[in-house]
């Protein structure tokens, strides 16, 4: 797997997107899992800037897993206990498809009435 690739996949997962468009190709998908997908290269270049007007997450990648087609960086956020794993599909160089999966612990007293 090409090291720039790997590195562009982690710095998207840590919110780093303009170190990480120049490999996102023009058609990819991002696939927030369970809640809707984003279409395009402009689109995913449009949400992200969205979510850095609102500031920096303070994100840590934890693990990072390479194939021949795929990346995956898993990690959390520091404030808070969500955890996230990105799916990264690369085809050519470049980055046709993520699939974010986000998972917050789920406390047993909130669910209780």
């Amino acid at each position: 797997m090409n090291a720039k690739i790997v590195a562009a996949c982690q710095a998207f997962s840590l919110g780093q997107s303009a170190k990480a468009l120049d490999f996102v190709a023009d058609e990819a998908e991002w696939h927030i899992v369970g809640d809707h997908i984003i279409a395009g290269k402009a689109g995913i270049e449009a949400t992200c800037a969205e979510a850095e007007a609102e500031g920096n997450p303070n994100f840590k990648n934890i693990r990072t897993i390479e194939s021949r087609n795929h990346v995956v960086v898993e990690g959390n956020d520091l404030d808070s206990d969500v955890h996230y794993c990105d799916i990264y599909t690369i085809e050519e160089n470049l980055i046709y498809e993520i699939s974010s999966y986000c998972l917050a612990r789920f406390d047993e007293d909130e669910g209780e009435e």
